[in-house]
């Protein structure tokens, strides 16, 4: 049966990857991403965020998912102990906390699923999910592209490094953000900045 509830997500970001796979050789940037891994990975061991949590390794980033109330630690807080752990190891990073319906097959027995489709081999990882789009959404805002050169003064626009929590994230943790700050905005979604 497929239901539909809320859920928290987290996606933790290499924000660096493209910068450090054209500047690296082979071999030192395989061992670059393979160490990101292992730092967000060891984080989840060592610090579970809450019961039934699913994550999904995209390569340049993790995204972790959690159904709002059983999660043991605040999703925000979680987000920022990774990042501590990201500098240790000269990683820069973006984090982006959302919020949001998911819809979850209560009689998959996994997370994720392949079929082969004549000689395509096609991995399910997810039925839809808002907080997943949301984290995606931002993770992109985040990023020049080769057009953003910014407005007239000749600034960038993207978001940079940081960490971003969802405003309906912040809304479901009954958090207040305190001085009214500005909301960015990246496909109807709205983010703060609450920290560098």
């Amino acid at each position: 049966m497929i239901t539909d509830e809320n859920a928290f997500g987290i996606l933790v970001s290499y924000f660096r990857v493209e910068d450090e796979e054209y500047g690296f050789e082979h071999a030192e940037f395989v061992k670059r991403f393979e160490l990101f891994r292992q730092v967000v990975r060891s984080a989840l061991r060592e610090a579970p965020l809450g019961a039934g949590v699913r994550a999904i390794d995209f390569g340049h980033a993790v995204y972790v998912e959690v159904a709002e109330g059983d999660q043991s630690t605040n999703p925000l807080s979680w987000s920022r102990k990774v990042r501590e752990r990201l500098p240790e190891q000269d990683f820069e990073s973006a984090a982006f906390v959302t919020h949001g319906s998911r819809w979850v097959d209560e009689a998959a027995e996994t997370f994720a699923s392949t079929e082969y489709l004549g000689d395509a081999g096609l991995l399910t990882i997810s039925n839809p999910s808002e907080p997943l789009r949301r984290a995606l959404y931002a993770d992109a805002a985040s990023h020049d592209d080769d057009s953003d050169s910014g407005g007239t003064d000749g600034q960038s626009r993207a978001w940079g490094p940081g960490i971003y929590l969802d405003t309906e994230a912040a809304e479901a943790l009954a958090m207040v953000p305190k001085n009214a700050p500005t909301v960015l905005s990246a496909h109807g979604a709205g983010f703060y900045r609450v920290g560098r």
